[in-house]
């Protein structure tokens, strides 16, 4: 008897376990190159957190900046755009960087730049998905 209840006892705690982990599989693994970010499109679910990690594989600093959404930088992205700015993150050549933050509540398409001067006139621009 006591196996009957055990088994599906175990089974039951795993399958909760897995469930309350679901959220954690906003993962966001970028990489930027003078002057692009690989992938340019990402998804991540609504008001939860992400952990987003960046190699930098090209010869100078690049910044993932999210913008708030419905917002667009003026170019050059400098500081009257940072008020647009939801979060951001900047990582130097040859360095990886891994940093958490929580993803807007609002479901949507933002908009990812590189804030560093003059990348985003040479195309540096993504794409997230808040679903």
């Amino acid at each position: 008897m006591f196996r009957r209840f055990t088994i599906p006892l175990i089974l039951g705690i795993l399958l909760l376990g897995l469930t309350a982990c679901s959220g954690a599989g906003n993962t966001i693994n970028v990489t930027t190159t003078d002057f692009q970010f690989e992938p340019t499109t990402w998804s991540v679910s609504a008001g939860k957190p992400v952990k987003l990690t960046m190699t930098n594989k090209g010869a100078l600093e690049h910044e993932w900046v999210l913008l708030k959404k419905g917002t667009a930088v003026t170019v050059p992205f400098d500081a009257d755009d940072e008020a647009k700015v939801f979060w951001e993150s900047e990582v130097q050549p040859g360095q990886t960087k891994t940093e958490t933050f929580t993803a807007p509540g609002e479901p949507g398409t933002y908009t990812v730049v590189c804030g560093t001067p003059a990348h985003i006139e040479q195309g540096m621009v993504a794409t997230l998905e808040v679903k």
